[in-house]
């Protein structure tokens, strides 16, 4: 009996308590919200601000309640806004990651792969795989109006946004444009770039684009399932001289980029 009168004297004292400094459950929600919010956004501002990049892990909950002293349910609650919003990704055994790279590239412009990522405030890569001269063959005579057994330049890269595989290219260009084009590193080099040095200015190009499914080695470069679906676009460029300078076969991880298209 004494015990039970003591346990009730501490239960009415904490309440009391609770009431003479108005903080009542339905406050103590509402100040726990302001801070899970707060926590929300001064994450989401660390990945505006690249402090944690496309794809990268985030502290773990754990971590962020030590950083910032506060419990682990208002952590949660925070990582969960951002989940809903598509800004987080939660992998189960994994952790929380920032949510993949999101890259439009216009269909109606010409501009290099290289150009677009970093205007969408990514860095850029390649990853050169093959880079050699070949004769033309059949179908390349006919995509450049040149002979079958005149030479062509083969280039496939691996392009990457934040070190992140988004496409699969393969280029083609004829070597009579540029004699020594097998001679530059264009895991360094801008193609479009070499083109300008070179007196070529672009005129138009023409480009299609499908749905696909991709095996090895395209998934594995892309580092995606095997029947994978992907954008298999095809770009054949010409000069203001209406030479078709550049043919490129890529495909795209359809995670990373979108495609649009302005019509007038």
């Amino acid at each position: 009996m004494k015990w039970y009168s003591l346990s009730c004297f501490f239960v009415f004292r904490r309440i009391y308590q609770l009431i003479s400094r108005g903080d009542t459950l339905t406050e103590k929600a509402k100040k726990e919200k302001a801070i899970y919010l707060q926590l929300a956004e001064l994450l989401e501002n660390k990945i505006i601000n690249k402090k944690y990049r496309s794809g990268s892990a985030i502290p773990s909950e754990r971590e962020l309640c030590k950083t910032y002293g506060i419990s682990r349910m208002t952590v949660r609650k925070g990582i969960d806004h951002l989940v809903e919003k598509g800004i987080l990704t939660r992998v189960q055994g994994k952790g929380t990651f920032v949510s993949r790279i999101d890259i439009n590239s216009p269909l109606d412009g010409l501009e290099s792969m290289r150009s677009f990522i970093r205007e969408e405030g990514l860095l850029p890569s390649s990853k050169v795989l093959r880079s050699v001269s070949r004769t033309a063959g059949e179908k390349y005579a006919r995509i450049f109006s040149i002979h079958p057994d005149d030479i062509i330049f083969e280039l496939y890269r691996l392009r990457l946004a934040d070190g992140r595989p988004i496409a699969m290219e393969y280029t083609y260009v004829p070597m009579y444009l540029i004699p020594d084009i097998d001679s530059h590193d264009f895991e360094k080099e801008s193609l479009y770039e070499l083109f300008e040095t070179n007196g070529l200015q672009l005129g138009t190009d023409e480009q299609t684009l499908e749905i696909v499914r991709v095996t090895s080695p395209q998934s594995n470069l892309l580092r995606i399932p095997d029947d994978s679906a992907v954008f298999m676009l095809n770009n054949t460029v010409t000069d203001i001289q209406d030479r078709v300078i550049e043919h490129t076969h890529s495909y795209i991880n359809q995670n990373y980029m979108s495609f649009s298209a302005r019509l007038t």
